[in-house]
C-alpha cells in the first residue's frame, strides 16, 4: 500500500512538474518561442542562406493582434485565439553570411529583374510552398506575405497561412513544409514540426 502511494505521489510530482512552465511577459514569450529545444523553430542552411521556420501559435497570433488594437482589453484575448486556432502560421526568415546579399538580389542583374524578385518573393512563392501531412496529405498556403525586415538589411520574412475546412491540418501528428527554392539556389527544404510539441505551449501568466 505505502509502495503504491509513493508511486502515487512521484508520478503526480512528474506531472506538475511538466506543468509548471510559465512566462510572466511578453518578452519571455518570445524567447520561449525562438529556442529550437521546444521544437517551434526548425533551420537549414545551403549556398550561404539560412532558412528558418517558425510555428506561430494562436495565443502569439493574438497577442499580435491585440498590441494593434488600443481599444482591445485583455478579455478579447481568448476570442482572438480562437480566431486563429483553425488554421497554422508559419514565418520562413531568410538571411545570409554575406550582409550585402539577400533573397531579393540574389542573382539579380537589373532593377527590372529585382522587381520580378520582389514580386516572386511576395507572391509567386506561394507556389514553391506544401505542407504535407501525417497522412500524406498536401497543402499550398491559403496566403503568404513578405515583410522587409528593415532592422537587419539582408534579412526576409515571408508569412504562410495553411488551412483546410476538414482541419486535417490541425490535427496532424505531423507537419513537413517543404521549400522547392526556385530563387537561391538552395534547392529542397524541409521544415518538419511535431503537434505535441507546437501544441504544448507554456502557461501565459502575464495580460
Amino acid at each position: 500500500m505505502l509502495k503504491g502511494l509513493k508511486s502515487s505521489v512521484l508520478l503526480l510530482l512528474i506531472i506538475l512538474s511538466g506543468c509548471s512552465s510559465s512566462v510572466t511577459t511578453e518578452k519571455e514569450f518570445l524567447k520561449w518561442l525562438g529556442d529550437a529545444n521546444n521544437g517551434f523553430v526548425k533551420k537549414n542552411s545551403a549556398n550561404g542562406f539560412l532558412l528558418a521556420m517558425k510555428y506561430l501559435p494562436a495565443e502569439y497570433l493574438a497577442l499580435n493582434e491585440m498590441g494593434k488594437d488600443e481599444k482591445t482589453e485583455g478579455t478579447y484575448f481568448e476570442e482572438y485565439v480562437a480566431k486563429f486556432k483553425n488554421s497554422r502560421t508559419f514565418l520562413l526568415t531568410i538571411s545570409n553570411e554575406n550582409a550585402n546579399v539577400d533573397a531579393s538580389n540574389y542573382n539579380v542583374a537589373n532593377l527590372r529583374e529585382y522587381n520580378q524578385r520582389i514580386k516572386d518573393l511576395s507572391f509567386a512563392i506561394k507556389k514553391s510552398l506544401v505542407l504535407k501531412t501525417s497522412s500524406g496529405k498536401k497543402y499550398e498556403p491559403v496566403l503568404t506575405t513578405m515583410e522587409n525586415l528593415y532592422e537587419i538589411a539582408n534579412k526576409k520574412a515571408i508569412y504562410m497561412v495553411f488551412t483546410d475546412d476538414q482541419k486535417e491540418i490541425v490535427n496532424s501528428d505531423r507537419l513537413d513544409i517543404v521549400f522547392h527554392d526556385e530563387f537561391l539556389d538552395t534547392g529542397i527544404n524541409h521544415f518538419v514540426f511535431q503537434k505535441e510539441k507546437i501544441d504544448n505551449l507554456p502557461n501565459l501568466n502575464f495580460n
